[in-house]
């Protein structure tokens, strides 16, 4: 995508694309990389409360659409949300859209809070671990876990000091003795996350949230720790193993086509090689909300009625898979798929 877009004009009350129309309502400069961006609903009435571990769509130029958490005090999210945004060069180009054109005053278009990424109702102890901006959601679940005087840590993984996101925050919150800052160029406050996951504490659960290489560590760490303890959410699409039955490095769905069958509109389209569900259902005029299109925002999620689907989302439970699909990135094992539409 080219920084040289023209935004838009400003979204009127009723948005095509989003529930609801707010206004930047304050810009905050983080670290040279992060920014941080208050959204208030331009009507002046309230948006909907938001649970710690939510994330919102955001709706931008270029008919780009990208999901961020929200890292404010759950407690207020009725009041206006709060994101903090990376500006990432080789990304997709949302969030070099938002730090260029998301100035305070400027209207934006943004879709109902999402929380796939929830806290324990009960947990003897819940450890925190971020990487990098990964830490943003795990702020609102510190200000969470707080409030109703849950037992907790936040431990945070950055480069150095002048990489910490949500610095100011992290300092001044009334939790702030519960957050541990682990910084590469010091070596004294340096700490192996697979380290700290193995001495949690008995019955502790496990949140985290970073960039990849970080993700897989402490995917690893967790791997003999029970499902229902560990928590986490992924910046992108983590790398998917093979369909049943294929080989290692073969994707057998991706190779070959498939008949998608729409139950309730009686049609039947083709879904060849290298397009996704979505772009067909797209291109045949029937609309699907799609932001994220790597399977981890849950926005196109979809009921099947018949079919074995090859299910590549993170975003959905086992028990989610077996009557839903996401369609940004499904494909099928079976020559047929009916989807419930």
């Amino acid at each position: 995508m080219s920084d040289a877009l023209a935004w838009p004009k400003p979204p009127s009350a009723e948005p095509i694309r989003g529930e609801f129309c707010v206004r930047v309502a304050r810009v905050m400069r983080h670290t040279e990389e992060v920014s941080g961006y208050l959204l208030k609903r331009l009507d002046g009435q309230a948006l909907p409360p938001a649970e710690a571990g939510a994330h919102i769509d955001i709706y931008l130029p270029g008919d780009l659409a990208r999901s961020y958490s929200l890292c404010g005090d759950p407690a207020r999210s009725a009041e206006g949300y709060e994101i903090a945004v990376k500006r990432e060069e080789r990304g997709r180009g949302g969030s070099r859209a938002l730090h260029q054109w998301a100035r305070e005053g400027q209207l934006l278009r943004i879709g109902r809070p999402r929380n796939l990424f929830a806290l324990a109702t009960q947990a003897p102890h819940h450890r925190l671990l971020g990487g990098g901006i990964g830490v943003t959601p795990l702020v609102a679940m510190a200000h969470s876990l707080h409030a109703r005087g849950a037992s907790f840590d936040l431990h945070v993984f950055v480069r150095s000091a002048d990489h910490l996101p949500l610095r100011a925050a992290l300092e001044a919150a009334p939790w702030r003795d519960r957050v541990t800052v682990h910084r590469d160029d010091a070596p004294e406050t340096r700490a192996d996350p697979a380290t700290l996951v193995a001495m949690a504490p008995t019955g502790a659960h496990i949140y985290y949230c970073g960039p990849e290489g970080f993700m897989d560590r402490l995917r690893e760490a967790c791997h003999d720790w029970p499902a229902e303890r560990v928590h986490f959410e992924h910046f992108g699409a983590p790398p998917k193993a093979p369909p049943p039955g294929t080989d290692a490095g073969t994707d057998a769905s991706a190779e070959a086509g498939f008949e998608l069958i729409l139950a309730r509109r009686q049609r039947r389209l083709h879904v060849p090689p290298g397009k996704s569900i979505a772009m067909v259902l797209h291109g045949a005029g029937i609309p699907v909300d799609t932001v994220c299109e790597q399977g981890i925002c849950a926005s196109c999620i979809t009921p099947y009625l018949d079919g074995t689907p090859d299910h590549q989302d993170s975003c959905l439970t086992d028990e989610e898979r077996a009557t839903h699909v996401a369609v940004c990135c499904a494909r099928a094992l079976t020559p047929t798929l009916t989807l419930d539409i």
